[in-house]
């Protein structure tokens, strides 16, 4: 999916006094994973809080509430999980991308 793009601060990215745009894919699973329910105002049911779910270890539910809203936003998930390392994989696009 094409979007306007931030920067590495979570803000407006501008180049040469226009906003940029490109691939925002992962920009937009990042926005879904680390802000809470509420935090969009106009939608306040969507956000996951990944941070709450790994300070109270429930790594179930947050794979279950990650294809949930994954999957309300539009995206086609193959596949979540968390490697033997901790680390968070994610095979989800958008369905037109």
């Amino acid at each position: 999916m094409k979007d306007i793009l931030f920067n590495k601060d979570i803000d407006l990215d501008i180049a040469n006094g226009d906003l940029v745009a490109g691939f925002s894919t992962l920009q937009h699973q990042e926005m879904l994973l680390i802000n809470n329910k509420g935090s969009f105002k106009e939608f306040p049911t969507i956000g996951i809080d990944a941070f709450g779910y790994l300070q109270d270890n429930n790594i179930g539910d947050l794979l279950r509430e990650l294809q949930m809203q994954f999957v309300g936003d539009g995206m086609q998930v193959k596949s979540v999980d968390i490697n033997d390392k901790g680390e968070l994989n994610i095979d989800a696009v958008y369905g037109n991308s």
